[in-house]
C-alpha cells in the first residue's frame, strides 16, 4: 500500500484520506427526540440531523411509539400507551386490555347502547369506534366519573332512587345522562327521553330511567 492514499475505484476519495485532508471534527448535541450531528472543514459547518425513536414498554414487551399500530390513549385522565390491531374496537380495548368492564357488550353492533361512554364529552357507542382512531381524544367511561369515594351526582341519583334492575344496562344510561346534563342542565323530560332513545333496557324499566335523569336537571 503507497503511503500516501489512493482515490478508490470509483474516484472517490477513502473516508480516511477525507478525514485527514479536511480535518472534521465531530460532536453531537442531544435535542428531544432528535441528534444533531456537527461538524466543521475547509471552513464549512455541516450538520446532520437523525431521528432518534422513543421505545416504550407495552404489556412487558418494549416497542417503538412509531410503530404502527402504537397509539395512547387517554381514557379517565390517564395516559396508556398500547399496540392495537387496526379492526379492535374501543370497547373491545377498554374491556379487554385494560380491564374497564364498566361499558358492556349487548350488541355490539351500535343498537343497543351498553357501551355507551365519553369521547371529548359526548356520548357515544365504544363498539362502533376503532381503538386506533381515538388517540388525542379524551375518554371517559363509568369508572372513570367519581371522585375517589365521591360519586358522581347522577351515578348518586341512580343510587338513590334504585334506578337498576339486572344492572346491564346501567353503565351506558348513566353516561347518557351525564353527558345530557353536561350539555343541557336543566333538560325537560322529552330531552331525557330523546337522549335514550339509543338506550336499550332489557327490564323495560325506562320510566325510572328517565325520571332519574330529569332528577338531575332539578
Amino acid at each position: 500500500m503507497p503511503e500516501k492514499e489512493k482515490e478508490t475505484q470509483d474516484g472517490q476519495l477513502s473516508r480516511r484520506q477525507f478525514l485527514r485532508n479536511a480535518g472534521i471534527v465531530v460532536g453531537g448535541t442531544a435535542v428531544g427526540s432528535t441528534f444533531i450531528l456537527s461538524g466543521c472543514g475547509n471552513g464549512e459547518e455541516v450538520t446532520k440531523t437523525v431521528t432518534v425513536t422513543k421505545t416504550v414498554t407495552v404489556n412487558g414487551d418494549p416497542v417503538v411509539d412509531t410503530e404502527p399500530g402504537v397509539v395512547t390513549l387517554n381514557v379517565n385522565k390517564k395516559d396508556n400507551v398500547l399496540k392495537v390491531e387496526p379492526e379492535w374496537s374501543l370497547v373491545f380495548v377498554l374491556r379487554e386490555k385494560l380491564g374497564l368492564t364498566g361499558a358492556k357488550v349487548g350488541c355490539d353492533r351500535g343498537e343497543c347502547g351498553s357501551c355507551t361512554i365519553l369521547v371529548d364529552g359526548k356520548a357515544v357507542y365504544a363498539c362502533m369506534m376503532l381503538a386506533i382512531e381515538c388517540e388525542g381524544k379524551e375518554i371517559t367511561t363509568v369508572e372513570g366519573l367519581a371522585d375517589g369515594p365521591d360519586l358522581h351526582p347522577v351515578q348518586q341519583l341512580f343510587l338513590d332512587n334504585a334506578t337498576l334492575q339486572c344492572g346491564y344496562c346501567t353503565p351506558g344510561n348513566i353516561m347518557t345522562g351525564v353527558a345530557l346534563l353536561d350539555k343541557n342542565p336543566s333538560p325537560t323530560r322529552a330531552d331525557v327521553q330523546e337522549a335514550l332513545a339509543g338506550n336499550l333496557c332489557w327490564c323495560i324499566d325506562y320510566t325510572r330511567t328517565i325520571n332519574t335523569i330529569y332528577k338531575g336537571g332539578q
